[in-house]
């Protein structure tokens, strides 16, 4: 069944495959589609065109865990069969109802030159075979009548289910537009969410809606925003606004969506389509595509393409600014120390393993500091300005800068992941984050700058694999 049986002998042998973020057995990946926890499990969800490494017909590939850290492959949840869905079921919401697991998702439908996109959803009593509900779509237009309407973010409130989903205004303009049920399966339009004044793009899509800290964090991507300096440098961006929502009026209170407002969440080349959960123990995690539309992901001539991040702590500062870091268990993922020592500028070192973990600790704020990824024809670099107070990277290329304001509070701290063909930039306590993907050989590191830096290296373990006796128990079905 699905890709799960055919591809599992494939999943290790690919070049620059990751071995600690989750990928796929074979094909394209993007979005993460939901993430939820189900019968003692969390069960992360992802757009999946299992085929080849393009964009294709969209399934919803699906990955389980029991500790947020080792995910075993499962089969494919929603796959494009239907009259409705025949062209793709594209991202939305995953949540536990009923003691189902209920997935929200999009039906996308290409005729000629025209798009039509429905709200449908599928349930599973056991967390790995899913059923459509025989009443597809639950919303059949939008009311728009903009094709583009697409990514239910769905929640309950009281007695009361929400749903927003992101479109375009017939002016062209970004905008949500929010609907309420209290069944799940017949829903009201209460009107617009959201809206762009004019600087926000032209469609809004992957939308998620969460308190934190007394306050509503709504996070959304972004098509169409221009670059504002080194703001908003990717093609499309994802980034949030914080503010306080009314129920009773259906809106938020005072609040306007435009590039001031709006905060990127992820300052590197490749991030997108971000989605959260309240995990078991209280804590709000996040995950996102590590990838961006329109890139060259050189893996893809090996029959597979992209990743997603790791698994992201998310608070807020004092400030009403999030603060991401990673989750607490990555650091079960250490099997070997292979540097701990301090190094001077101009000196370097060995990597010697392509997935791994750097802690790096600055003697000083005063001086410019930064570390230098060196391998055959190519650089990656990272570097940190005292005097102007920014951090940046550099991945070569005629687009390869990415830089964000910073100010440590105390000494410069950078938590670094590196899994073969990604890197992933922790600053400080989170303030900034960078994610990146990057195509080196074998890497030395070099210190730039005028600061001495502590350095440690810990190599770290693989995380993805299958559940042989799922397997055995499919093949047999």
């Amino acid at each position: 069944m699905d890709s799960i049986v055919i591809h599992r002998r494939l999943t290790t042998k690919k070049k620059y495959r990751p071995i600690y973020h989750i990928t796929s057995p074979e094909g394209w990946i993007s979005n993460p589609t939901g993430i939820a926890f189900f019968k003692r499990q969390y069960h992360i969800f992802f757009q999946y065109h299992p085929y080849n490494g393009a964009w294709g017909h969209m399934s919803w590939g699906h990955v389980v865990s029991k500790n947020l850290i080792d995910w075993t492959h499962y089969p494919s949840a929603v796959m494009p069969k239907d009259v409705y869905d025949r062209n793709g079921c594209l991202s939305g919401s995953a949540l536990v109802i009923n003691n189902f697991l209920t997935l929200f998702y999009t039906g996308h439908l290409a005729s000629s030159n025209e798009v039509f996109q429905t709200q449908n959803i599928a349930t599973s009593g056991d967390g790995i075979i899913f059923k459509k509900y025989i009443y597809n779509p639950i919303i059949r237009q939008s009311p728009n009548g903009v094709g583009d309407f697409r990514n239910p973010k769905v929640w309950r409130f009281r007695n009361l289910w929400y749903m927003v989903v992101g479109t375009s205004s017939r002016e062209r303009f970004g905008e949500l537009l929010l609907y309420s049920s209290t069944d799940i399966f017949n829903w009201k339009l209460n009107g617009t969410f959201v809206k762009s004044y004019g600087d926000m793009g032209h469609m809004w899509e992957n939308p998620d809606i969460f308190e934190l800290d007394g306050q509503h964090v709504l996070i959304i991507s972004v098509q169409g925003i221009e670059a504002d300096g080194f703001r908003f440098r990717n093609l499309y961006q994802t980034g949030y606004v914080v503010g306080t929502f009314n129920y009773m009026k259906g809106k938020f209170e005072d609040l306007e969506v435009s590039i001031a407002t709006f905060y990127q969440l992820d300052f590197g080349h490749d991030f997108y389509g971000a989605k959260t959960l309240l995990a078991s123990d209280g804590r709000r995690i996040l995950i996102a595509w590590l990838g961006m539309w329109e890139s060259d992901f050189i893996e893809s001539t090996s029959g597979w393409a992209s990743m997603l991040t790791i698994i992201r702590e998310v608070r807020l500062n004092k400030r009403g600014r999030i603060l991401m870091t990673p989750i607490s268990e990555m650091e079960e993922l250490r099997v070997e120390i292979m540097e701990n020592a301090w190094y001077y500028p101009e000196e370097s070192f060995q990597a010697g393993a392509k997935s791994f973990e750097l802690l790096v600790n600055s003697s000083s704020m005063l001086y410019d500091t930064g570390l230098v990824f060196e391998w055959n024809y190519g650089t990656f670099t990272i570097g940190y300005s005292a005097e102007h107070e920014y951090i940046s990277i550099d991945r070569g290329g005629p687009d390869g800068v990415r830089r964000a304001y910073w100010s440590p509070s105390n000494h410069i701290f950078l938590r670094i992941f590196v899994d073969v063909s990604s890197i992933e930039i922790f600053c400080g306590e989170g303030e900034v984050v960078f994610s990146s993907r990057f195509y080196p050989k074998s890497m030395r590191i070099k210190v730039i700058g005028k600061s001495q830096l502590h350095i440690t290296q810990h190599r770290l373990r693989r995380t993805i694999g299958y559940d042989k006796e799922l397997v055995n128990r499919l093949k047999v079905s």
